[in-house]
């Protein structure tokens, strides 16, 4: 079997909810989110397909008013299918398609006790640029992280 990654689908949506809930805080409703980023985010929105079945997904976004900005809105592979190379796919095919939607950089944020998506990121060539206590609320402490699209280190892979 083959990973594919490829743009997310309408009859993507359960599936895509349910990676949300197992990688969410128990209050969260992921619905909403899943069913708007389908829309906005069209080009950006791409899901890891591995057996038949959507494994994980990535969204990332232009800034608006600074179209040379992106960010990786959010990443999440199924706990099950992780350490095989499927979060790394979905970082270089976000990371690609923004480049080619004009971006020259591109950020994330990284919770300081995601020690594997810290790595998976800086292989990828993202490098902490600054640390925002309480990012996403109380208990919430952010690592932001950049890659420079334009420099090569933050397209290959340091696998």
């Amino acid at each position: 079997m083959d990973l594919m990654i490829r743009g997310y689908r309408e009859p993507d949506f359960q599936s895509v909810s349910a990676l949300e809930r197992e990688n969410s805080p128990a209050d969260c409703k992921p619905e909403v989110f899943i069913r708007q980023a389908g829309v906005l985010f069209p080009d950006t929105f791409l899901v890891a397909e591995y057996g038949g079945r959507v494994v994980g997904y990535t969204i990332g976004a232009l800034v608006q008013h600074q179209p040379a900005t992106g960010w990786i809105v959010r990443l999440a592979v199924a706990e099950r299918h992780r350490r095989r190379g499927f979060g790394k796919n979905l970082v270089a095919a976000v990371t690609e398609s923004l480049r080619e939607q004009g971006a020259g950089e591109v950020y994330l944020s990284v919770s300081p006790s995601n020690h594997a998506a810290r790595v998976l990121y800086e292989k990828r060539g993202f490098r902490e640029v600054d640390f925002c206590p309480a990012y996403f609320g109380e208990g919430a402490d952010r690592y932001i992280l950049r890659s420079d699209l334009a420099c090569p280190e933050g397209l290959i892979s340091r696998d």
